[in-house]
């Protein structure tokens, strides 16, 4: 079984996710479920310009369309809200939307560079706070760059013992060593793939444990064939050499529907 925890839909700049284009790879290429967020749901675009006037999806709207592709592929597709803290903020909207989502809902998703905003802010806290009440993980993405670096992770899963947070990407451009430190270093606090050499992942798993790192590419970013990535090749196959087997399904599912109670 493979589940991937890192998934995406949506049109926006350059990236052209069609919801087609997950279902096609996850056929192809033996993908049991994936944790999907809407790409629409950012803040800002690329080099955090404004989103264009006519921008036709809101925190809600972005949301409601994935949780619908959700419905057409039962049993195939879980979603992790996309969360807007800059723009709109948690509201008593986003929790009607969570409970019309009801069993499709998984988790959260921040992008703290499209939201122009740390992780750690206080605009999250009430995020947080419903993430805590509900038992929802937190999906982050970190980067190098001045919103997303590891340790806004890392602070904002240590005033918070009560949620699970998920580092995606490790320190996306990075050497991946701090956010690997960091993640070895709270029991809140995993690691996923997307785009992380496996030689890094590899190495989170033998110094901190074959529980601290999940699955995940940011499927389908790269177009239907994502998955054919130099790095998941590795993944799909010499890794599981690299491992017990039993590691390797903790990897490749096991943590996800543990953390994701799946």
């Amino acid at each position: 079984m493979i589940i991937d925890s890192h998934v995406h839909i949506g049109v926006f700049g350059r990236y052209d996710m069609k919801p087609a284009y997950v279902i096609d790879s996850m056929e192809r290429y033996g993908i049991d479920y994936s944790l999907l967020s809407p790409i629409t749901g950012v803040e800002f675009g690329q080099e955090h310009m404004p989103l264009p006037d006519d921008w036709p999806y809101d925190q809600i709207s972005a949301n409601e369309e994935a949780i619908d592709f959700a419905r057409e592929n039962d049993g195939k597709i879980g979603i992790l809200p996309w969360c807007r803290p800059n723009a709109e903020g948690f509201n008593d909207a986003f929790v009607a939307m969570i409970d019309k989502g009801g069993k499709y809902i998984k988790g959260l998703k921040f992008h703290p560079y499209h939201s122009m905003l740390p992780i750690n802010s206080p605009q999250n806290e009430p995020y947080f706070a419903f993430a805590a009440e509900r038992g929802l993980p937190v999906l982050v993405h970190s980067s190098g760059d001045e919103y997303s670096e590891p340790r806004f992770v890392y602070e904002a899963a240590k005033a918070h013992p009560d949620i699970t947070f998920i580092m995606a990407h490790v320190g996306l451009l990075t050497d991946n060593n701090e956010a690997i430190e960091l993640i070895g270093s709270l029991p809140n606090l995993y690691g996923d793939t997307a785009w992380v050499k496996p030689e890094s992942g590899l190495k989170l798993m033998k110094k901190y444990g074959a529980h601290k790192l999940l699955f995940g590419t940011d499927n389908p970013i790269d177009g239907p064939d994502t998955y054919a990535h130099p790095f998941y090749k590795v993944y799909f196959g010499e890794f599981r050499e690299w491992v017990s087997p039993d590691d390797y399904e903790l990897l490749m599912h096991g943590n996800a529907e543990r953390i994701f109670d799946l």
